[in-house]
């Protein structure tokens, strides 16, 4: 039997944004399906949700993967029948030069970040339609609207996602299902560390001509962390848009992120450049 709110699955749910985001839902009332790569921390947060009153399934998931994207939707209709809203959280980062990425680094970043999402929302939709509705809550980030050197393939995968939504919420209005996007700035999760610990290589080789700029964007990265929002402010909005009545296009995390995405939008691209330029210490 689905809860009060229905049913939310919710993709890298494992740590950070996801598992705060399916802490949240619970606690608005979702039973929450909650979908990564590693099932002990999965099944840690069923847990915790459980001793808290809600409901939730633990579905060790690599998004990656299309066969494991349509286990996790049969397993979330059998556990509860149907599904009423999506978060597509699950992301992937590498801190690298293009030059220094392989077809399959490339491969790997879209088909966490965007293809699985793709997938999943393209699995729920005649599932969706058949109960009479439902809503998909996409996971963008600041990183689409402002630019940055080594982040070409997780920058090129949240701006698909931007207008990939944007085209899905005209396409899938006639059924009732509803598009949002939550866009954060800068928050305290582990992605940062991941791309540290993928790119030790990189930064230990003294031939790499980025080392020096990769030393001083995660200087600048961390320096950004010590002021970034927590996961659970994220969590909270996410529970906004899949609650509201009528939810927005987009949502920011926290406002001043929606002031840097309009500010680096509206100003000569040369002039941004410029700035940006500077704020990496790239001369």
């Amino acid at each position: 039997m689905a809860a009060e709110r229905g049913v939310a699955i919710v993709t890298g749910a494992s740590s950070g944004i996801g598992e705060a985001t399916a802490e949240c839902l619970a606690a608005e009332g979702f039973a929450v399906v909650a979908a990564a790569r590693s099932r002990d921390p999965l099944e840690t947060l069923a847990a915790r949700i459980e001793r808290a009153g809600g409901r939730a399934l633990a579905v060790p998931t690599d998004v990656a993967d299309e066969a494991a994207c349509r286990a996790l939707v049969d397993r979330a209709f059998e556990a509860f029948g149907r599904v009423d809203l999506l978060v597509n959280n699950a992301g992937f980062s590498l801190s690298a030069a293009l030059e220094q990425m392989s077809r399959d680094d490339l491969r790997r970043t879209f088909e966490v970040n965007l293809f699985g999402g793709l997938q999943l929302t393209g699995l729920l939709v005649p599932l969706m339609r058949a109960q009479g509705g439902g809503r998909v809550v996409n996971i963008s980030s600041l990183a689409s609207r402002v630019p940055a050197p080594l982040a070409v393939a997780y920058a090129a995968t949240k701006g698909a996602l931007e207008s990939a939504t944007d085209c899905l919420r005209l396409e899938l209005a006639p059924w009732n299902i509803e598009m949002c996007l939550v866009v954060p700035g800068f928050v305290k999760t582990p992605v940062f560390d991941k791309a540290k610990e993928w790119g030790e290589f990189l930064r230990n080789d003294p031939d790499n001509p980025y080392r020096q700029l990769m030393f001083d964007l995660e200087e600048f990265a961390y320096g950004q962390l010590e002021h970034a929002i927590e996961p659970r402010a994220v969590g909270e909005v996410v529970a906004l848009a899949a609650t509201a009545a009528s939810p927005r296009a987009r949502y920011y995390v926290p406002f001043s992120a929606r002031m840097q995405s309009g500010f680096m939008r509206t100003i000569p691209v040369s002039l941004r450049d410029r700035i940006l330029a500077r704020v990496y210490k790239m001369g």
